[in-house]
């Protein structure tokens, strides 16, 4: 038998000392940093210093998504 899926609530922060710099969180958890980088946009894991380069923001936002539950699933 199948377990239920349960909603989960991601949160995309902005760093308002830093411009074009957001953090994303799954509650209370922090999932990893975006940065914008001229045209592209960097994600950063929190466990990895070597970022994803994405040409939009949402694409970097999916991008940090799939390398959370890659590791946390």
């Amino acid at each position: 038998m199948s377990s239920r899926k349960r909603a989960v609530e991601i949160n995309l922060k902005d760093i308002s000392s830093d411009p074009e710099t957001y953090e994303l969180w799954d509650g209370k958890k922090y999932i990893g940093t975006i940065k914008k980088d001229g045209e592209r946009y960097l994600s950063f894991v929190e466990s990895n210093e070597t970022p994803f380069k994405s040409v939009k923001l949402d694409d970097a936002i999916n991008e940090l998504l799939m390398q959370y539950n890659l590791h946390n699933h």
